[in-house]
C-alpha cells in the first residue's frame, strides 16, 4: 500500500474533502425536503460538491505521481469528476437562483464537452502535447509535489474557454439576482460560486500554461462556497419553522380578513336574515293588539305573541352582532416576491398531508417568471388552500391515480399559477358557484375556502378561476397575478 507524506498541503486537501462531503450530505438532505426545480437544484449541488471532493483525491495522486505515464493517466481520468462539476454548475444556478441565460450555459457546456472529447483522444490528456518529464517541486513549508513539464496543447485553451463561458453565465445570473433585489441568494449562492469558480479557473489556467509552479487546488477553491452554502442551509433550516409559526399567527388574521372581505357578498344574506324577524315582530305586534281589542281580551294569545316577539328580537340582535364582528381592522405587508417562493413554501407546509394521502406531486416552475408584489403569507395561504382542496378532492380517488400538478407560467404583464388534481372534478351544474360564499359540495365544508382565496387574489389585483383538468379529468385552478407595481394597495 502506497503511503503519501503528510504535510500541510495533504492536510489542506483532507480538510477540503471533508468540507465538500459534508456539503454533499447537507445538499442531499435538502433535496429530500424540497420538490420540483428546487429539489433538483439541491441534488445537482450535491453532485457538484461530491465531484469537487473526488477532484481532491486526484489532486493528491497527481502531487505524488512519479512517472510520465502515471501522471498522464491521472490527468486524463481527473476530467471525469471535473466534467461532472463543470456541467452541473449552470443547472444548479438555473434551479436554485432561477436566473442566467440558457444559451450561455448551453454554449459553455458544449465547448467543455468538445474539450473533453479531445482529452480522451490525446495520449497525455487535452492539456499536454505531450508531457516530457515529471519534476519534483518543493513548495512552501517543505511540501513536495509533482509537476508536469511539456508543451501545452490546444485542448487546454478550449477547456479554459468552456469554463470561462460558464463563469460568465454565473456572473450574468448574479447580475440578474441583483436587479431582482434578492441579496441573500445573490450572496449565498451566486457570489460564492463566482469566487470559487473564478479562483479554480484562474489557478488551473496558470498551472496548465506553466506560468505557476503549483499543484492543482480546484477542490480547495470550491471550499469557498461552503461559507455561502452554510448560510443557505441555516436559512433553509429556520425558514420553514418560522413560516409555519407565521402562518399560524396569520390564520387568525385571515379568518378576520375573510369575514371583512366577504361583507359585500353576504350583505344580501344578512338583509334577508334581518327581514324575517322584523316582519315576524310586526305581525305578532299587530296580532297582540287584535287579541287585546277582543271582548274579553285573549291574554294567552297576547302572551304567546309577546314571547314570539322577544324570540325574534333576540335573533335579530344576534344577526346584527355577527355583522359587527365581521368588521375588523387588518394590516398587510407588501413586498416583491418570486412566485416560486410562495409556491414552494405552500408545498412544504402541505407536504405531510400530501405524503399521508399518497399523492404524487409534480412541480414545473417558469424559468424566468415575472416578479409579483403582495403579502407573501397571504399568497402562500391561497396556494395552501388550493392544495388542501385538491387533497380532499382526491380522497376517494384510487391510490395509483392520485396526482397533483403545480406549475407557474409567465403571462403578459404577470404570472399564472395552475394547480391541477386528478380527482373526480366539480360537476358541470355547479360551475362558478364553487366560489360563492357558503357554497360547498362537501358535507363538512364551510363554503368559505375558495371564496376567501378568490377575494385574496382580487386584493392583489389578480383573479382565481377554475376549469376541468386535462382530458376532462380532475380540476385545474388558475391563479393569475399581475407583475410587480400593480394591483396591490
Amino acid at each position: 500500500m502506497t503511503m503519501y507524506p503528510i504535510n500541510w498541503l495533504s492536510v489542506l486537501w483532507g480538510i477540503a474533502g471533508g468540507c465538500l462531503l459534508t456539503l454533499t450530505a447537507a445538499s442531499l438532505a435538502l433535496a429530500t425536503r424540497r420538490q420540483g426545480r428546487v429539489a433538483r437544484g439541491h441534488l445537482l449541488f450535491a453532485v457538484m460538491a461530491a465531484s469537487a471532493a473526488g477532484i481532491g483525491v486526484f489532486e493528491v495522486l497527481l502531487a505524488n505521481a512519479r512517472t510520465v505515464d502515471q501522471y498522464a493517466s491521472l490527468i486524463r481520468a481527473v476530467h471525469i469528476p471535473v466534467s461532472l462539476l463543470v456541467l452541473s454548475i449552470p443547472w444548479v444556478v438555473r434551479d436554485l437562483l432561477g436566473a442566467g441565460r440558457t444559451w450561455l450555459a448551453t454554449l459553455g457546456s458544449a465547448v467543455w464537452c468538445f474539450a473533453l472529447v479531445i482529452n480522451f483522444l490525446e495520449p497525455h490528456s487535452r492539456i499536454y502535447d505531450p508531457i516530457t518529464s515529471i519534476e519534483r517541486v518543493t513548495w512552501l513549508g517543505g511540501a513536495e509535489f509533482s509537476l508536469a513539464r511539456g508543451r501545452t496543447g490546444p485542448g487546454a485553451l478550449i477547456g479554459h474557454a468552456g469554463v470561462l463561458l460558464i463563469l460568465l453565465f454565473v456572473a450574468d445570473a448574479a447580475v440578474t439576482m441583483w436587479k431582482r433585489r434578492d441579496p441573500r441568494r445573490l450572496f449565498t449562492l451566486g457570489g460564492w460560486l463566482v469566487i470559487s469558480l473564478g479562483l479554480a479557473l484562474i489557478h488551473s489556467m496558470l498551472v496548465d500554461l506553466g506560468l505557476l509552479r503549483s499543484p492543482y487546488l480546484i477542490s480547495v477553491a470550491f471550499t469557498f462556497i461552503m461559507g455561502g452554502m452554510a448560510l443557505e442551509l441555516v436559512h433553509e433550516a429556520l425558514r420553514v419553522p418560522l413560516l409555519e409559526h407565521e402562518v399560524e399567527v396569520r390564520d387568525v388574521e385571515v379568518a378576520q380578513l375573510s369575514r371583512q372581505a366577504m361583507l359585500r357578498e353576504i350583505s344580501g344574506s344578512v338583509a334577508h336574515e334581518l327581514s324575517q324577524p322584523i316582519t315576524s315582530i310586526l305581525n305578532n305586534a299587530e296580532a297582540a293588539i287584535s287579541f287585546l281589542d277582543r271582548e274579553p281580551p285573549e291574554l294567552e294569545e297576547v302572551r304567546a305573541a309577546l314571547r314570539d316577539i322577544a324570540e325574534q328580537d333576540r335573533h335579530a340582535s344576534e344577526v346584527v352582532a355577527g355583522l359587527a364582528r365581521l368588521i375588523k381592522k387588518d394590516e398587510r405587508q407588501s413586498e416583491f416576491i418570486d412566485p416560486a417562493e410562495f409556491v414552494t413554501e405552500a408545498l412544504d407546509l402541505a407536504g405531510p398531508a400530501l405524503r399521508q394521502a399518497g399523492i404524487e406531486v409534480s412541480v414545473q416552475l417558469a424559468e424566468e417568471p415575472a416578479i409579483v408584489r403582495g403579502d407573501r403569507v397571504l399568497l402562500c395561504l391561497i396556494l395552501l388552500n388550493l392544495v388542501r382542496n385538491a387533497v380532499e378532492a382526491m380522497a376517494e380517488t384510487d391510490d395509483t391515480r392520485r396526482r397533483l400538478d403545480v406549475r407557474t407560467e409567465a403571462r403578459d404583464g404577470g404570472v399564472e399559477v395552475v394547480v391541477t388534481d386528478s380527482g373526480p372534478g366539480v360537476p358541470a351544474e355547479h360551475g362558478d358557484r364553487v366560489f360563492d360564499p357558503f357554497f360547498t359540495t362537501r358535507p363538512r365544508g364551510s363554503g368559505l375556502g375558495l371564496a376567501v382565496s378568490r377575494t385574496l387574489a382580487e386584493m392583489h389585483g389578480g383573479s382565481l378561476t377554475m376549469e376541468r383538468g386535462p382530458h376532462g379529468l380532475g380540476t385545474a385552478m388558475h391563479l393569475l397575478l399581475p407583475a410587480s407595481g400593480t394591483g396591490y394597495p
